[in-house]
């Protein structure tokens, strides 16, 4: 199990030999949100996100893992990549811990009463009852499966942004500038890369997205009847390629277990690190 005691452990790692970290904020119940930059300040970066959604806890170890392939194989950056491992620090919490380590009874009592029980194994929501992944401000409240009513998932929140991790990642994209971005999910082993572009812009993501598609073997999928995700606001607010990745047969159950991690690892291990030096091509149509 990958904890997010483990998560801090790993970051602390990272800082002793010298590498950036910091957080981007804090959760509902003041959790830091850690983060980890490799590459080269004053150039190009991307962002890579991971554990949006409480039980897919296993993009988590991911990225996590993603970052410290780099440092092993001393590859070359051309630019820098900001690893956000876990954003939804509270729910990742629920998913492999528990209820027992919350200390506000009156927050056990919603969470529980909401969950429908003590098992949140299968929980994608944060500390609120709010699913991250809906709560941004790009076609808010207009998904296909959104509702406006705390539940284990799809719940957009009061508002746009309403969440302290959506907001704080938000600001932290908004401060970074990349020019491109990858959130990962589970499962499917489907892209998703559109988000209402037209013209130029809509066969340059496009491109884009064929390269990440043959470089893992996933497939292309249009986001049809979906709303409010970080992939949608980067595309919408920032004019910035961004992808969201389903990693994990679509055979297999949430949680997906770590029996599948050296599998999903494999497939998209360079991912970031191939992103950033395609982008950052002159010869690129993006730029």
């Amino acid at each position: 199990m990958f904890l997010y005691e483990n998560l801090l452990e790993e970051i602390e790692e990272f800082n002793k030999r010298g590498f950036e970290t910091g957080y981007i904020g804090e959760s509902v119940l003041e959790q830091k949100i850690p983060y980890v930059f490799l590459g080269e300040k004053g150039k190009p970066s991307i962002i890579v996100v991971g554990a949006l959604h409480a039980r897919e806890y296993i993009t988590a170890l991911l990225v996590l893992y993603q970052a410290k392939r780099i440092i092993k194989q001393n590859f070359k950056l051309n630019g820098g990549i900001y690893f956000v491992p876990m954003l939804n620090v509270d729910g990742v919490r629920l998913a492999t811990e528990g209820i027992g380590w919350i200390k506000n009874k009156t927050v056990v009592k919603k969470l529980i009463e909401v969950n429908k029980g003590t098992y949140f194994g299968l929980f994608k929501a944060n500390a609120n009852c709010v699913d991250l992944n809906v709560n941004f401000d790009a076609g808010w409240g207009k998904g296909k499966q959104n509702v406006f009513f705390m539940q284990p998932m799809n719940y957009v929140g009061k508002a746009p942004m309403d969440q302290p991790e959506t907001s704080a990642l938000a600001s932290f994209t908004q401060q970074i500038d990349p020019i491109l971005t990858m959130s990962y999910h589970t499962k499917g082993e489907v892209i998703y890369w559109n988000y209402h572009q037209t013209g130029k812009r809509l066969w340059c993501d496009y491109s884009i997205a064929k390269v990440l598609a043959r470089q893992t073997g996933y497939s292309l999928k249009l986001n049809e009847g979906s709303s409010g995700g970080y992939k949608d606001w980067c595309i919408q607010r920032l004019s910035i390629p961004s992808f969201t990745i389903e990693v994990g047969k679509d055979t297999l159950t949430h949680p997906i277990g770590f029996s599948e991690f050296k599998s999903i690892y494999d497939i998209n291990k360079d991912s970031p690190r191939l992103m950033l030096n395609l982008i950052t091509r002159k010869k690129h149509p993006i730029t």
